[in-house]
């Protein structure tokens, strides 16, 4: 009787231990932004070393670098050439996302015509890859926001990323979110991975270059990274914190249960 009663308890002690873990276990989502040349050499090894998917987010147009009126020589990014398409398949077949960070990236042309924006760079993204875009990401951050986003609605996206006040979300409850407008953490030099990391809440990551200044804006150098994604593996690892694709993410933030079902 005495050992049944023990092992009773002992089997409630391990579920609620569990259920703890799994409300406390934090959320997180990595986004690249502007499709740059870096982010696929440099990046996507370290992240495919230590299991961790991604969402990368490219510009819908053949130039070979980014915002190429400022950046000739330099800010190399993804052309769409035959290459780049089989190594954006491949990325998809090994549990990344792609997303469209509209077409041009050029202000004017995304304030003039908020449409192509939206609907050619998804149709052409789509008809690259042989794959569903459903997450955009608006160009220079919340910026154009209120220009794209009705747009992005119309032409069938599921989620957007704006950014970047840093805000976590809480993965229970019903704190008001915004599937259409998601914010995020610029990852700086600074950063800290302990930063990252909020028991019971989502946060959405982005980064730009992975490398030098002439790889594009905001760059983290390729060790930084190597040395933050390490530490990021073994808070997974811990079972402090799930890595998901924004997708995924925004998906299961939609699902949450309410706090009064804890």
């Amino acid at each position: 009787m005495g050992r049944s009663l023990f092992a009773r308890d002992f089997v409630k002690h391990i579920l609620r231990k569990a259920a703890l873990k799994l409300i406390m276990q934090s959320l997180i989502s990595l986004t690249f932004d502007d499709g740059l040349r870096c982010q696929f050499e440099e990046a996507v090894p370290i992240l495919d070393r230590f299991g961790i998917p991604a969402t990368f987010f490219l510009t819908a147009n053949q130039d070979l670098t980014h915002e190429s009126w400022d950046h000739r020589g330099e800010w190399w990014k993804i052309d769409w050439r035959e290459d780049d398409i089989a190594t954006l398949k491949k990325l998809i077949n090994d549990g990344h996302e792609i997303g469209s960070h509209g077409l041009t990236h050029c202000e004017q042309k995304m304030r003039a015509d908020p449409l192509a924006e939206a609907f050619k760079s998804k149709e052409l993204i789509e008809g690259w890859l042989d794959t569903n875009v459903t997450s955009f990401c608006y160009p220079y951050y919340s910026w154009l926001q209120a220009h794209l986003a009705d747009a992005v609605r119309n032409a069938g996206y599921e989620q957007a990323r704006g950014g970047r006040q840093a805000s976590y979300y809480a993965v229970r409850g019903d704190q008001p979110f915004d599937r259409f407008n998601v914010d995020c953490r610029q990852v700086s030099p600074n950063d800290k991975v302990s930063e990252w990391v909020r028991p019971g809440f989502w946060h959405v990551l982005t980064f730009h270059a992975v490398g030098g200044q002439g790889d594009g804006w905001e760059p983290i150098g390729v060790k930084q990274f190597d040395m933050l994604m390490a530490e990021l593996a073994i808070y997974r690892d811990d079972g402090a914190v799930e890595i998901l694709p924004f997708n995924r993410a925004v998906d299961r933030m939609e699902s949450r249960e309410p706090e009064s079902e804890k």
